[in-house]
């Protein structure tokens, strides 16, 4: 199959079917030269990312009922043909050959004959490549200059970062691999170390620069007894064992193959006695006899924070999900009191930007447990990586 077929394809699903790209990516691409596949990738993430903005620039052009599959050829040539600075011979060529007939092979040809620049759009939304809702909620939520700066991030290609393994290897043991040293814990490089040696034998593994710091604001004590409630990937149970001891570390998830995966990177990385619970996290106070000192609640949320990593959510998430996500993250924020210890520290994250699963729903947690304390809270947005929240409080009764 060629490549920019196989784009068509994963996109159309992604759209389509509501599939998710990275995992259609991590199936499909294995049927083109490894050669190709950095170029699908960029050209599924790209057109992804810059959808509705390039969907504007023909929407005159086309009828209402214009399948998505002809709609999609028009965004992946111009996003070819004005993104990547391709020759406007090659994208003609490649991309009337995706017609299935002559009819739609001839449109196709007009319209990227009509179409020899971008325009704006009148529409914010559309040039920020948002949908509506999307873009409506956030500007009522932020100010203009951090709803730029959000904008800038999404449509940025995201670094892949990595968190060194401290039990295993000092950075000196990885200079040989080109890469650059963020700060203690994390580090990137020009290079995909996934293949390498050092990262098979668990000398790193990824995540986000700022995901990996938030660990931080647990104020770790190395004989601490710890719960990660929704830990799945695990990263960030992964980070607090640099100080605590493992069999005081319980790794929780509601889904049993992803405590597998949590299972099979710990052994990776030479964790060997955590503990494991496969709970829903409202549950664990009533499966579970113990109580803890740290509670680290990574809570599911909408995401809005990482769709410059994962453009697919936009085409995922609807208006009537982050209702029925705050009911939940309110219900497992709720049930963590009985096993916290008096003095313990529960520390809320999310990767979204929506206030309503931050700020608003911990200032109604706050209101209704006159025992917690707000210690330190924060929205982080940066150039670095990944945006998301976290609070940290202290049960003081």
């Amino acid at each position: 199959m060629k490549q920019r077929e196989l784009a068509l394809n994963i996109l159309n699903k992604t759209i389509a079917d509501e599939s998710y790209s990275n995992l259609l990516m991590r199936r499909e691409l294995n049927r083109i030269e490894p050669i190709k596949r950095a170029f699908v990738t960029n050209l599924v993430n790209g057109v992804l990312r810059k959808y509705e903005f390039l969907s504007f620039q023909f929407a005159e052009d086309i009828e209402p009922k214009t399948s998505l599959r002809i709609r999609l050829i028009l965004c992946m040539a111009m996003f070819e043909r004005f993104v990547l600075k391709q020759e406007d011979y090659v994208v003609n060529n490649e991309y009337v050959s995706l017609g299935q007939n002559k009819y739609e092979k001839a449109f196709i040809n007009v319209l990227l004959y009509k179409h020899k620049s971008l325009k704006l759009s009148p529409d914010p939304d559309v040039n920020a490549c948002l949908p509506k809702w999307i873009y409506n909620l956030l500007a009522k939520q932020y100010s203009k200059e951090d709803l730029n700066r959000i904008v800038s991030i999404y449509q940025r290609i995201p670094d892949t970062y990595y968190r060194i393994n401290k039990r295993k290897c000092v950075y000196e043991d990885l200079k040989h691999l080109d890469i650059e040293i963020i700060n203690e814990d994390s580090f990137r490089s020009r290079n995909n170390l996934l293949k390498t040696r050092e990262y098979q034998e668990g000398f790193f593994y990824v995540q986000d620069v700022n995901s990996a710091s938030l660990y931080r604001h647990l104020d770790l004590k190395a004989s601490d007894k710890l719960l990660d409630v929704c830990c799945a990937p695990g990263s960030k149970l992964f980070n607090c064992l640099d100080i605590l001891k493992p069999q005081n570390c319980y790794g929780n998830d509601l889904h049993s193959h992803r405590v597998e995966l949590i299972k099979q990177m710990a052994e990776k990385l030479g964790y060997n006695r955590v503990n494991y619970l496969n709970l829903d996290g409202r549950d664990i106070k009533d499966n579970v006899n113990l109580r803890f000192d740290k509670i680290l609640l990574d809570a599911p949320c909408s995401g809005l924070g990482v769709i410059g990593r994962k453009p697919d959510l936009k085409f995922h998430i609807k208006p009537a999900d982050l209702d029925e996500l705050q009911i939940l993250q309110y219900q497992l924020l709720s049930s963590m009191d009985e096993i916290l210890m008096n003095g313990g520290i529960l520390l809320y994250s999310t990767c979204t930007l929506n206030k309503k699963e931050n700020e608003k729903l911990i200032r109604k947690f706050l209101s209704e447990n006159d025992h917690y304390l707000l210690v330190e809270e924060e929205t982080i947005i940066n150039e670095l990586g990944d945006c998301f929240y976290y609070a940290k409080m202290k049960k003081v009764g």
